[in-house]
C-alpha cells in the first residue's frame, strides 16, 4: 500500500509533479497490474483529510483497463485502490496532462511501476523511491542511536540533521525545476519558512517579546498558491487552514472574524478553494463549543452568504441559515440580553427581569422533569451561598407547561431553590435559544451577557476572575 512516509526530524509528502501537457476534452488513463485477472479497480480521489469514491473499472484477463471520459477531471490527488488486496492502493496525479498509462505489478505497487506519457507521475514515482529510501536511512539511525551512549546518540543525531538538510534540498531543486505546476505548489506549500532573526538590545534580550510571533503569523500563508484547486484535493490545503484557526491565532471572536475575512479573501483567487473555505469556516464555528464562537457563524453568515457570496446554497437553506443567525444575533456575548417578564410560584405576580438589581444575575432555564437539571440545579442551590457574596442573584426560569405548576412548586421545595423562581409557560425561551436544559447565562449589573452554557461547577471560578479582571481594568 502506498503510504504517507512520516520521517523523524522531517516534514515529508509523497506528492505528485505536473508539467504542461497537449489540450483535451477529456482523459484517458490506462491501467495495468501484473498478477491481477478480471478484478475491480476502485478509482477514488482526496478532498481535504477525506477520500471518495469516483468511479469502478474492471480489470481483464491481463489485469488491464482503461479510464476515459469527455470531461477533463478535476486536478488533484488520485489513488487506484484493489479491493481483493485489502485495499492497497497507489497514489498518482491528475493536472494538465490527462492522458496517460500507469503499469505496475500487485507485489510491490509502487516500487514497480512504469509511467509513459506523463512527466509529472515519473517524478512522482522516482521521488517515492527516494523517499522510501531516506525513510530506511531514517529508522536506521534512529535503532542505533536507542540505547547508545552519549557520543554515538549524538553521532546519530548529526546523521538524522544531515538527511534533513538533504531532503529540504532534494525538495527545494525539485520545486526550483519545476515552477508553477501543482506538484511544485504542494511541495511549497510544505515548507517551513526560515524564522527571521530576532531582534535584540545590546544585553541580547529580545526588543520585541512577540517578533517571532508576529513574523511567523504574518508570513504563514507565503506558501500557499491560492489560485491553485488541486490543493484542496490533498491534505495539504484543509491542514494548514485547521493549524492556522486552532493553533495560531487568539481564540477570540473578533480576532477570528478578522482572520476569517483576511483568508476568505485570499481564497477569492479561485472558485473551488473559496467555497472550501468559505463552507470550512463556517461549519467549523457552526459546531464549536467554545463560549462566544457564535458570532462568528453570525459574522459569516452576514457577510458572505447573506450577500450572495455563496450560490451553492439554496433559498431555503439560506433562509434557515439567516434565521439562525438572527436568533444568536441577540444573545451574543457583550449584547444587552431580551428582557424576561414571567410569572413566579404564586401565579399572581411576574417578576420584570431587568428590575433586578444586582452586580450579576444568572439566568437558569430547567425542566423539573430533564435529566441532567435533576443533577445540576440542586447543586446550584448547595453552590449558591457561595455566589451571592460574590453579587449573583439567580432568575430561574422553569420552561413548563401550566399544568404543571405543582410539580414544579414541589421540586422548589424539596431541593431548597432559594432563588427568584419563575415559569415560561408561553415559550419566551425561543428568545434565548433554548432547545435543550439546563442553559445558564450570566449577566452583568447592566444586563449584559458575559458568559453563556457555563457548567454549576465553573461558575464562581469565572465570577472572581471576571471580577479580577473588571479591577485591573479600573487600575489601568
Amino acid at each position: 500500500m502506498c503510504k504517507k512516509i512520516n520521517l523523524i526530524l522531517f516534514v515529508l509528502f509523497v506528492a505528485l509533479v505536473s508539467f504542461a501537457g497537449k489540450n483535451v476534452n477529456g482523459y484517458e488513463i490506462k491501467f495495468k497490474i501484473k498478477g491481477l485477472s478480471n478484478e475491480k479497480l476502485v478509482i477514488a480521489y482526496r478532498y481535504a483529510d477525506n477520500q471518495y469514491i469516483k468511479d469502478t473499472l474492471m480489470l481483464d484477463a491481463n489485469g488491464a483497463t482503461t479510464w476515459t471520459g469527455e470531461k477533463k477531471l478535476n486536478r488533484g490527488v488520485y489513488l487506484g485502490v484493489v479491493p481483493s488486496m485489502n485495499n492497497n492502493f497507489f497514489e498518482f496525479l491528475v493536472s494538465d496532462v490527462q492522458i496517460f498509462g500507469l503499469e505496475t505489478d500487485k507485489a510491490d505497487l509502487n516500487r514497480s511501476m512504469k509511467v509513459t506519457g506523463s512527466k509529472e507521475n515519473q517524478m512522482f514515482f522516482d521521488d517515492l523511491l527516494y523517499m522510501s529510501n531516506v525513510r530506511t536511512k531514517a529508522d536506521e539511525y534512529v535503532v542505533k542511536s536507542k540505547d547508545a551512549n552519549a557520543d554515538t546518540a549524538k553521532f546519530y543525531k548529526s546523521k538524522l540533521e544531515s538527511l534533513d538538510k538533504e531532503v529540504k534540498n532534494y525538495r527545494t531543486n525539485l520545486i526550483k525545476a519545476n515552477p508553477g505546476t501543482l506538484y511544485s505548489k504542494i511541495l511549497n506549500a510544505l515548507q517551513e519558512r526560515e524564522p527571521a532573526t530576532v531582534p535584540r538590545n545590546k544585553d541580547g534580550s529580545a526588543i520585541d517579546t512577540n517578533f517571532a510571533y508576529n513574523d511567523y503569523h504574518e508570513h504563514y500563508w507565503d506558501n500557499i498558491d491560492f489560485s491553485e484547486e488541486g490543493l484542496i484535493r490533498s491534505p495539504i490545503y484543509s491542514n494548514k487552514l485547521e493549524t492556522y484557526f486552532e493553533k495560531t491565532i487568539a481564540q477570540i471572536p473578533d480576532s477570528i472574524n478578522k482572520e476569517c475575512d483576511m483568508v476568505i479573501k485570499k481564497a477569492r483567487a479561485n472558485s473551488e478553494i473559496f467555497k472550501y473555505t468559505l463552507v470550512t469556516l463556517l461549519n467549523k464555528y457552526a459546531a464549536s463549543k467554545i463560549m462566544g464562537m457564535d458570532a462568528v457563524y453570525v459574522h459569516l453568515v452576514d457577510n458572505y452568504y447573506a450577500k450572495g457570496d455563496a450560490p451553492w446554497v439554496d433559498t431555503t437553506t439560506l433562509a434557515k441559515m439567516k434565521m439562525e443567525a438572527n436568533k444568536k444575533r441577540n444573545l451574543l456575548i457583550g449584547k444587552i440580553a431580551p428582557n424576561l417578564y414571567l410569572p413566579d410560584t404564586t401565579n399572581m405576580r411576574s417578576v420584570n427581569m431587568y428590575d433586578i438589581k444586582s452586580k450579576y444575575t444568572l439566568l437558569v432555564f430547567w425542566d423539573p422533569d430533564c435529566g441532567h437539571c435533576k443533577k445540576e440545579i440542586p447543586q446550584l442551590a448547595q453552590v449558591y451561598p457561595k455566589l451571592k457574596p460574590l453579587g449573583v442573584t439567580i432568575y430561574s426560569i422553569a420552561t413548563i407547561a401550566e399544568e404543571e405548576r405543582d410539580h414544579w412548586k414541589e421540586f422548589i421545595r424539596v431541593n431548597g431553590l432559594d432563588f427568584i423562581n419563575v415559569a415560561d409557560y408561553l415559550g419566551y425561551r425561543t428568545l434565548y435559544d433554548i432547545s435543550s436544559t439546563p442553559v445558564i447565562y450570566i449577566l452583568d449589573a447592566n444586563k449584559k451577557i458575559i458568559a453563556k452554557r457555563i457548567g454549576v461547577d465553573q461558575l464562581e471560578d469565572f465570577i472572581s476572575k471576571h471580577d479580577e479582571f473588571e479591577m485591573k481594568k479600573k487600575i489601568k
